[in-house]
């Protein structure tokens, strides 16, 4: 149990230090929220190589995230929605243990890391902005499982039975899509050593 929560704890600080190629540069323009699925919008800048923006006219294009039919994970009665707004799922689950805020590595903002008994949740805020979305879920023990039964130690034959064949898989991993989040399951000779949700 305890080599398992250090190997996992291993993958979430790697995975937030980890370089990324081709960040780009997010400025929230708002967020509005709906039962059952909610649109997390943004202004995105894009640079074109040259210091000049490609974008048309003004330097900024639309990016919005549509949260219908992502990935749900529920923990101690609070449901975290991928992409969502953070602020009452924040306010539901408490004081974590621990707080973290890291550059991300995926664009330019701020990743802050809050770290709970069972799991570790992840919420993006862009440079210049005070508002961001949940953007990373990490199951952390598994004592735990997902809303489908799915827990840390399980098969990848479980894996299969509960969500059935993933989009991608490969020796070491399971990858599930809905909507634009994904489930990433990692495996270690046939056994699940780490779930993970997140927004590509």
């Amino acid at each position: 149990m305890k080599k398992i929560c250090s190997i996992v704890l291993a993958v979430v600080m790697a995975s937030a230090m980890a370089a990324c190629s081709d960040a780009k540069t997010i400025s929230s323009s708002g967020t509005s929220g709906a039962s059952g699925g909610t649109t997390t919008t943004a202004a995105q800048s894009q640079d074109g190589g040259n210091g000049e923006s490609s974008a048309d006219g003004n330097g900024q294009v639309d990016l919005t995230i549509d949260t219908t039919g992502n990935f749900v994970f529920a923990y101690e009665g609070v449901d975290i929605l991928l992409g969502a707004d953070p602020d009452a799922v924040l306010e539901g689950l408490g004081d974590p243990k621990s707080y973290l805020e890291v550059p991300s590595c995926a664009h330019d903002g701020t990743d802050h890391v809050y770290t709970y008994t069972n799991m570790v949740l992840t919420v993006y805020i862009p440079t210049g902005s005070d508002k961001g979305y949940i953007s990373d879920v990490l199951v952390t023990s598994d004592l735990v499982s997902t809303p489908e039964g799915l827990e840390i130690g399980m098969s990848a034959d479980d894996a299969r039975e509960k969500y059935g064949d993933p989009d991608k898989d490969d020796d070491v991993s399971f990858v599930y899509t809905r909507g634009t989040s994904q489930l990433l399951i990692t495996l270690s000779a046939g056994s699940i050593i780490s779930i993970e949700y997140m927004i590509p």
